[in-house]
């Protein structure tokens, strides 16, 4: 096996979405104890309501946690890293460093062996009551669309000791934490300075000095959870240094809560000493898609669960991609990449199945998912031979009479199948659509739903918007836009998913 130096990634606010917990819990076999380990440790402090999210057939999403039960959010997002981790663990993942983002620090460690599940659990629920008992009032995170310099003039010019630089993430974006009043006045500035500014997912306005007194309770709160020596070095982008086990590990996760966030330093100074590969064991895709941008030199980034075509299967297509290096068993993800090109492309080259498999499985799953679930509905009305034959068995080579058309023969030719949208549900085209307007806005994915304005929310201009639907018209394979309609008629992501599906585009 090849020598690869590899992180672990663990991220924290906003990395989760309703069917992570169950999508792990439904295929992988050491995911069910980790949760009820994590269960047992947070019932008694959280209650029953928070904790049996983690068993539920599909989580309510990240916003109505958000407004309803902010504390089984951050559970959920602790769980959902955790176990994703025993998954790679189990599968042979022994990577050289691991890295959190801010609640991400606490999964980190677990990893490391410093405490164990359900100690990591406790220590979220302590987290959580300190914050809710401390009172905070009204503040809130949000990310400024510019490096950290340009940012912390800004919050200079506003004069508020109680705000400022929460998360340095890249040359393109920084999170600001701080008192409403005080972010929305920045908001205005960097509206007339053409800043991109958007409010984020966050219970709280974490790292930043309102949070001083909740510190202080959490401390107390968690000064008897012993520590272990750690197992793997755990470098952490808040104290800038990797944890040692001289360090009281719990007094510097309270302190965590006023610290900034130097994520973009840790990530360039790993990757300078040759780490190659960043694995991130959570929901969703933010860090990978943050740590692309801020490495120059060539890495490989490995989300490992995402909505699309079911987290489980982006997992295992994820742990066929750590096996082509080295980093797991061949077969891991449950399919060796050798044995899918022998069923579907026998005649393709290795080497080039395995690009066409790393970029573009996800979809060919997703049409699968799609041609199987026909057969089944016509299955169940006992349609007729030549029905089963147009709705189901021609979904290689023809025609599916508009359910899941599409062609893989081309593959061998140099070319990939398109899907079109009418075999991706709403809710994961929605999803693709906040990833490609999130990458060319420098935004966070997660400040995109459905029916967020781009322009009275996000500040998207109608040339911006223009110029964002040419884009999504090229990639969907769109027909022209009449002329007569304007952007402002497409001014939320669901309109556009409207549009793609109305309009037939492919996916």
């Amino acid at each position: 096996m090849p020598e690869t130096s590899i992180a672990v990634l663990f991220p924290g606010q906003g990395a989760f979405y309703g069917r992570a917990l169950a999508d792990l819990r439904d295929e992988f076999p050491e995911v069910g104890p980790v949760l009820a380990e994590i269960g047992d440790a947070a019932r008694p402090l959280l209650g029953d309501r928070a904790v049996d999210q983690l068993f539920a057939a599909r989580t309510p999403d990240t916003e109505q946690l958000l407004r309803e039960a902010p504390e089984a959010l951050q559970l959920a997002i602790y769980a959902v890293s955790t176990a994703t981790y025993a998954v790679l663990r189990a599968r042979g993942l022994r990577p050289n460093v691991l890295i959190g983002h801010s609640l991400g620090e606490i999964a980190a460690l677990v990893a490391a062996g410093a405490f164990t599940p359900a100690e990591g659990a406790e220590i979220v629920c302590h987290r959580s009551i300190a914050l809710r008992e401390a009172g905070l009032g009204d503040a809130y995170m949000a990310a400024i669309g510019t490096d950290a310099d340009r940012a912390q003039r800004l919050v200079d010019l506003v004069g508020d000791p109680l705000t400022g630089i929460a998360v340095e993430n890249h040359a393109g974006q920084t999170v600001l934490s701080g008192r409403a009043e005080t972010l929305d006045t920045i908001g205005r500035l960097a509206a007339v300075l053409k800043i991109d500014f958007a409010r984020l997912k966050s219970p709280y306005a974490f790292h930043s000095p309102l949070l001083g007194p909740a510190a202080e309770k959490f401390a107390a709160r968690i000064a008897d959870i012993r520590q272990r020596p750690l197992e793997t070095t755990v470098h952490s982008p808040i104290i800038g240094r990797a944890y040692e086990d001289g360090d009281r590990l719990t007094e510097l996760l309270a302190g965590h809560f006023t610290a900034r966030v130097r994520f973009g330093d840790t990530v360039r100074e790993l990757a300078g000493t040759g780490v190659s590969v960043f694995v991130e064991s959570g929901a969703l895709d933010a860090l990978s898609r943050i740590t692309g941008r801020i490495v120059e030199s060539p890495v490989t980034t490995v989300p490992t669960l995402l909505p699309e075509a079911g987290g489980a299967a982006v997992l295992r297509q994820a742990l066929d991609r750590l096996a082509a290096v080295g980093a797991v068993a061949a077969g891991a993800g449950g399919s060796s990449a050798d044995q899918l090109r022998a069923a579907l492309l026998s005649d393709v080259p290795a080497e080039d199945f395995e690009a066409f498999w790393n970029g573009r499985g996800v979809e060919v799953r997703a049409f699968a998912r799609e041609a199987y679930l026909t057969y089944l509905g016509a299955k169940e009305e006992e349609p007729s031979v030549g029905a089963l034959n147009g709705s189901a068995n021609g979904s290689l080579n023809g025609s599916a009479n508009g359910s899941a058309n599409g062609s893989a023969n081309g593959v061998a030719n140099g070319s990939v199948a398109t899907v079109p949208t009418t075999a991706v549900d709403r809710d994961t085209l929605v999803r693709q659509l906040a990833d490609i307007y999130a990458e060319a806005l420098e935004y966070p994915a997660e400040v995109f739903e459905e029916a967020t304005d781009l322009e009275a929310e996000l500040g998207v201009d109608s040339v911006k918007q223009t110029e964002l639907l040419v884009r999504v018209g090229n990639r969907y394979e769109l027909p022209p836009r009449p002329s007569d309609v304007r952007p402002a008629a497409y001014n939320t992501l669901g309109k556009i998913a409207d549009l793609i599906i109305a309009s037939g585009g492919s996916v």
